[in-house]
């Protein structure tokens, strides 16, 4: 304090504040945690199989194998027919790059020794939470052409321009049905030349191969790169020409491949359906990367998406489908808005008590500075402004306004600063208190770590504004004691008369309680509960006191007409939140209210017969006007999803609900396969008989 001026100070701490507010544009903000324990999927395809021999000839072998990776937590696998999955779970602490490598290691390793059926396994690293994986921006295509062509120019003139951003995840284009080389081919024909199919597929793979030659170093202006170096056959520029291409004969003679077959450019098979609103089109997906600011990738998107409409040929349009940022950005208003009525609360309380404006301009200005000097922290430890780390923000502002209001006024009444051992004593208390947080388990720890840090950034902050901002403050603004304000305080009889009435009352009330302060611990163990309600109906087994339990409260009798009466008598709150709060409810997520529906077909089905399933289902969704969008994806033969989504007006009101009921009967009805309706975070629906094998 000797050696640095009040001026200095003040200086040195304006310009971290500045460095603070420079950086909030670079803070990822989302609405929720996007942190996911580490972990990887292995997955890989065995066509024509059923799920036992999967199970038997792969997914065993790569599981026994994978086992062995260092920082395994938990392993589950998955056998259907036709493919499988691996899921590995690791530990906090595994490196997850290395694991990564050394399961790849594996599974080359392991390849070999698998059937010739199986396809090379490929690692799937754990993405996000839904909330973060899913694309949080969609558009619509639509032109006067075939949806192949409007893929294509999307393909090529506006995807690469998104891509460009800083924060694009990926882009998906979906909607169109890519375009094929269909060869047909006389049977006699190939068998009176000796040639089989197996030949012309390798034939035409032959032709069309690139050979890897390797890698050449080159100097550039710009320094060293490396170029890779690749053999392409003459003639090859992306067009399928049959008379290029040659096939051997079994007498050796070479024929040319237009000489065999008949070629003919089509559509081709349709192998999945993606719908919004039930109306086929070509959609464009965004997703952002796990760290990016979406609110801020959403602005750069659709600026770049206006300058895009103005390049688009004539008859192109680009409309917004769908854009999840509207609603992160409503509720983190919310959030802005509860934080800022709580800072104007506790300003009002100083204001009212003090009368002093150079008091209040103290608290603001160190309030500002703590805040942006914590952002500088926010940064530089990754820190997401989210849901929980906001509401850590929230709380640690009366703490933060706690330790310079305690140190104002000592230094106004004693000239020192040994108050500030106090404050250090009582900060560190609470910061080791929230450090238990990061000890929890490790998927309520990722919900809570951040509004953790961001506690403890606060009040560690708050420290050196309390011990050196807050006295340069005072030296420069000449901020003296009121004494007027403390006589004023003393002499109000109105205020002593409250504190005499409150005093007395309380007296009363430790009376009361201590008189029948038996009755007063029956009241608070019943409000709390006993767990009489969690009592077997029946018990197994021989044994007097097994037989009298079960004459007495096992008895039809009691189960009917005592044991409804007892349970709410003598339950209290616990019966009502094991009953009423399902697990995992507490640490439910504030997302936005969206209603999922999965279907499920048996073995043998076609993708026609489940499109037409999920059609079904979307002209029952079409008809009501409460809906905002509904996003239909339908997989494979076998698998199909349902997104429904809300207006604004109707998402908290009880039309959800009701339409999850009525949407449950409906897939009741229709019957052909299984369905899944689940959502609103309460228990789903699943009318799914299958049994799961190991």
């Amino acid at each position: 304090m000797k050696s640095l001026s009040p001026f200095t100070l003040i200086v040195t701490f304006v310009c971290l504040a500045l460095v603070g507010l420079a950086l909030v544009p670079m803070l990822p903000v989302k609405l929720n945690p996007s942190r996911t324990l580490p972990g990887f999927t292995v997955r890989f395809s065995m066509p024509g199989t059923s799920s036992r021999v999967v199970e038997m000839e792969a997914t065993s072998k790569l599981e026994s194998m994978l086992a062995r990776i260092k920082g395994v937590k938990g392993m589950y696998s998955t056998s259907s027919n036709g493919y499988g999955s691996i899921t590995v779970d690791l530990d906090k602490h595994a490196d997850v790059d290395a694991v990564r490598f050394e399961a790849s290691t594996i599974i080359r390793q392991t390849w070999s020794q698998l059937p010739s059926g199986v396809s090379y396994p490929y690692i799937d690293m754990k993405v996000p939470d839904a909330n973060t994986a899913r694309p949080f921006l969609s558009f619509t295509l639509n032109a006067p052409s075939t949806p192949i062509l409007i893929q294509q120019y999307a393909e090529e003139h506006i995807k690469p321009r998104l891509a460009k951003l800083q924060g694009i995840y990926k882009i998906d284009l979906s909607g169109a049905t890519p375009m094929e080389w269909r060869l047909e081919y006389d049977s006699e024909q190939l068998r009176t030349l000796g040639i089989s199919i197996s030949d012309i597929q390798r034939a035409i793979q032959l032709h069309y191969n690139k050979e890897f030659l390797g890698t050449h170093n080159m100097d550039t202006a710009g320094g060293k790169q490396w170029i890779r170096l690749v053999l392409i056959p003459d003639g090859v520029s992306g067009q399928f020409i049959p008379s290029d291409i040659t096939v051997t004969a079994s007498d050796g003679k070479i024929i040319r491949l237009d000489e065999l077959v008949t070629v003919a450019r089509m559509e081709e098979a349709p192998q999945s359906y993606y719908r919004i609103n039930g109306l086929n089109s070509i959609y464009m997906s965004v997703t952002a990367v796990e760290t990016a600011n979406q609110l801020q990738l959403s602005n750069e998107v659709m600026r770049e998406m206006e300058a895009i409409r103005l390049t688009l040929p004539p008859g192109y349009e680009v409309h917004t489908s769908y854009d999840a940022t509207e609603y992160i950005r409503e509720e983190l208003n919310k959030i802005y808005f509860r934080t800022g009525l709580t800072v104007l609360i506790l300003l009002v309380f100083v204001w009212i008590i003090t009368l002093n404006l150079k008091y209040l301009l103290l608290i603001v200005t160190s309030l500002a500075i703590n805040i942006s000097v914590a952002v500088i922290f926010y940064y530089l430890f990754g820190l997401e402004m989210q849901l929980y780390s906001l509401a850590g923000i929230t709380v640690s502002l009366n703490l933060v306004i706690d330790s310079t209001i305690v140190m104002t006024d000592h230094i106004l009444h004693r000239r020192n600063l040994k108050a500030f051992m106090s404050v250090l004593a009582a900060t560190l208390t609470t910061m080791g208190a929230l450090v238990i947080i990061f000890f929890l388990d490790e998927k309520i720890r990722l919900n809570l770590q951040d509004f953790a840090a961001v506690v403890i950034i606060n009040l560690a902050v708050s420290l050196f504004v309390a011990l050196f901002f807050v006295p340069a403050m005072i030296d420069r603004i000449k901020l003296v004691k009121r004494q007027s304000v403390k006589r004023w305080v003393r002499s109000h009889i109105r205020i002593r008369r409250l504190t005499v009435y409150f005093t007395h009352f309380y007296q009363l009330l430790i009376r009361f309680l201590l008189r029948w302060r038996v009755a007063v611990c029956i009241l608070l163990l019943l409000g709390f509960g006993l767990p009489v309600f969690l009592l077997p109906e029946k018990l197994e087994g021989e044994g007097k006191w097994i037989e009298r339990y079960n004459k007495t409260l096992g008895s039809s009798t009691y189960k009917e007409k005592v044991k409804p009466v007892v349970d709410k008598a003598l339950g209290g709150s616990l019966r009502l939140f094991v009953q009423k709060v399902y697990e995992g409810s507490y640490f439910s997520r504030n997302e936005e209210v969206v209603l999922y529906a999965n279907a499920n077909l048996p073995n043998g089905s076609t993708l026609e017969q489940m499109n037409t399933l999920v059609k079904r289902v979307e002209t029952y969704l079409s008809g009501f006007k409460e809906i905002k969008q509904f996003h239909a994806s339908v997989y494979n033969a076998r698998r199909a999803n349902l997104q429904i989504y809300f207006k604004k007006e109707y998402q908290h009101s009880g039309f959800p609900y009701t339409l999850k009921a009525n949407l449950i009967g409906k897939v009741s009805e229709l019957g052909g396969g299984s369905w899944d309706v689940y959502g609103l975070q309460d228990q789903g629906f699943s009318n799914d008989v299958r049994e799961s094998a190991g």
